[in-house]
């Protein structure tokens, strides 16, 4: 029974860890909270299996979901940019508008299964740990660490360059870049697009790990992915070593290990999405401690240097 736990927390803890990167760019580099996110995830997940399903290599279906989790993520920039929408309202609309082209491509129907397509983790790779089923979830718990160590490493990479740097300046002080003649716009389009293309991305891996896809799978994700963003940034804020990306993937782990908690005790899955924001709310007070306790220390440490 621990043994399962363990090794479901592990396998969803990784998929939730691509949809927490991604949210990391949006939320806390660029200080736009996203709602598109609850949309765009399950719209990587109808591409793929459509891909898949019509005979395209899954390695191809996943790099479109990523394709079409940015254009997701382009039109809340658009929207937000041009046309001065708020960003809440702009990842809203999104939002709203995605449920109903999520319907149209999976035919109304909520419930897809891969029907033994060659996935992600149904192909020789898998084949080789055997029949039994714990030894294949290590198999798919490699796949998944090669697969999040690879677009950890991709962001790390981004966020270094020129134009890493820029965005992370307007996240941090957006009327600043503008002054300076920086088109602030234009980096915050980047940035969603980027993240919604990592969701989308994590969508479409996640329906190939559950062998199916939901269409209500996005529902809740945001909370998810903010909780794992909180949490990592929290436990590593002054370990400057552990970079951001680090962060939020052992954020998603322990997030998802405290919902698979809660599950295994015996609270209904009915109450699965009422426990999510429960311990939301719980992680947000905490965190509001912490750095109203933060900000006292360093107000006194302040009145001390100036008294003396």
């Amino acid at each position: 029974m621990a043994l399962n736990v363990l090794l479901t927390i592990l396998q969803q803890g990784l998929c939730y860890a691509l949809v927490a990167m991604g949210v990391y760019i949006s939320y806390k580099i660029l200080d736009f909270p996203d709602l598109t996110v609850d949309s765009s995830f399950p719209l990587g997940g109808v591409v793929c299996i459509s891909l898949i399903q019509a005979g395209c290599p899954f390695i191809i279906a996943i790099l479109v979901a990523f394709v079409a989790g940015s254009a997701a993520g382009f039109i809340t920039g658009f929207l937000h940019v041009k046309f001065k929408i708020s960003n809440l309202l702009s990842g809203i609309i999104t939002m709203t508008a995605l449920l109903s082209i999520n319907m149209a491509c999976s035919k109304g129907r909520t419930l897809i299964p891969y029907s033994g397509s060659t996935t992600l983790f149904n192909n020789a790779f898998i084949r080789l740990f055997g029949s039994d089923i714990h030894i294949q979830a290590l198999g798919k718990i490699l796949i998944l660490v090669i697969v999040v160590i690879i677009f950890k490493f991709l962001i790390d990479l981004f966020l270094k360059t020129k134009t890493g740097f820029m965005l992370r300046a307007v996240g941090n002080n957006e009327q600043m870049c503008t002054s300076l003649g920086c088109n602030s716009g234009k980096y915050k389009i980047l940035g969603l697009v980027i993240a919604n293309g990592m969701v989308g991305l994590a969508g479409a891996i996640y329906g190939q790990y559950m062998n199916y896809f939901d269409n209500t799978s996005g529902t809740g994700m945001v909370v998810i992915a903010l909780a794992s963003v909180i949490i990592g940034c929290a436990l590593f804020k002054n370990l400057r070593v552990v970079k951001g990306t680090t962060a939020v993937i052992v954020g998603a782990i322990i997030y998802t290990a405290a919902l698979n908690v809660v599950i295994a005790i015996g609270v209904p899955t009915t109450y699965l999405k009422l426990v999510m924001a429960a311990i939301f709310a719980i992680i947000l007070v905490l965190n509001g401690f912490v750095l109203n306790k933060d900000r006292k220390v360093k107000k006194e440490v302040i009145e001390d240097v100036s008294k003396a």
